[in-house]
């Protein structure tokens, strides 16, 4: 019985045979305009949202540098004025008499 089983069943690691396709043919009507607007459009709305997307990008990157920037100086500013001014004067005396002794 196995083996009778064997020989009906279809063996499923067979490749599918290549058959050729059905084409059906229609007839035109002699004022025939393809839509060629629609596609120009979209490419054309396609082109515009590329450079929109390529400008809000560059955009980004220049604020977000400018915001960096900013906040850099806001810091040093800050730490400037929070630092006590004897502070600021022995640094100095240390890094004149550093420069006098070479």
């Amino acid at each position: 019985m196995g083996a009778q089983e064997e020989d009906a069943a279809p063996p499923v690691s067979k490749k599918h045979q290549k058959t050729s396709k059905e084409v059906y043919f229609s007839v035109l009507p002699d004022r025939y305009e393809p839509l060629i607007e629609e596609e120009e459009e979209e490419e054309e709305e396609e082109e515009t949202k590329k450079k929109y997307k390529k400008y809000r990008k560059n955009v980004g990157k220049a604020l977000r540098f400018s915001w960096r920037c900013l906040m850099l100086g806001l810091q040093n500013m800050a730490s400037t004025y929070s630092t006590p001014l004897s502070a600021v004067s022995v640094m100095t005396e240390v890094q004149r008499s550093a420069s006098s002794k070479a």
